[in-house]
């Protein structure tokens, strides 16, 4: 029983990386240019917001930014886009929590290489004790905050002993409110010529927001330690 769970664990891992590696070579969803040619083309689709949806989910799973794919949604949907990319973003960040929790180990060295690419002021291993700590008020608190990646978040979630209850009210609440503020920023934004007036009030609610997000940030309990 233990070998034949093993064999499927390294099919289900293989699976995975082909599939990346396919996305990789055909699509290139680690450039911007390549990938808004790919939704470009499938635009002609009558069916291009349900494609555009589980595209959003499929690459949230594969670390691509959630703020790349809405700054897409807003240029092709306008400010409906915030629904497909809300949505998107749930059923990425469920996907991905499960791939964490099966996986564990296997998945977080991935995990902590792609985070540690960069230098960050917040270890891993911090962000697991406190999501194990606060549970959904981290979680909120993730979502809120542009500290860390959308993508991360999901799967250190994965491995820690959070409910996937309190994990999905955590990401819908504190994805749902910056997720539409950027959307309407971003759909005022491609619009600056034919609205000035509209992209400058979208450009102020969005400073406005990411200055009530600082604040909170620098005066939260869950505030990292220096």
């Amino acid at each position: 029983m233990k070998k034949n769970r093993k064999k499927l664990k390294w099919l289900l891992i293989a699976g995975f990386v082909g599939f990346l590696i396919y996305l990789i070579s055909t699509v290139n969803i680690y450039d911007k240019e390549s990938l808004i040619d790919f939704f470009t083309t499938a635009k002609v689709s009558t069916n291009f917001g349900m494609f555009f949806t589980i595209a959003t989910a499929v690459l949230v799973v594969f670390f691509v930014p959630i703020s790349w794919l809405n700054a897409f949604g807003a240029f092709f949907f306008g400010l409906k886009g915030f629904i497909y990319i809300f949505i998107g973003g749930i059923v990425g960040s469920i996907v991905s929590f499960y791939i964490a929790r099966v996986f564990q180990d296997d998945v977080m060295k991935i995990v902590y290489k792609i985070y540690n690419r960069k230098k960050r002021k917040v270890s891993l291993d911090e962000v697991k004790g406190k999501i194990e700590k606060f549970g959904i008020g981290y979680v909120f608190f993730l979502r809120s905050m542009p500290f860390i990646p959308f993508s991360v978040a999901n799967f250190v979630s994965g491995v820690t002993s959070i409910k996937l209850r309190d994990y999905i009210l955590g990401t819908i609440l504190g994805l749902g409110p910056g997720q539409f503020i950027t959307t309407f920023f971003f759909s005022r934004a491609v619009n600056l010529k034919e609205d000035p007036i509209g992209a400058i009030i979208g450009a102020s609610i969005k400073i406005i927001y990411v200055g009530i997000v600082i604040l909170w940030q620098r005066n939260s309990k869950f505030k990292s330690k220096e």
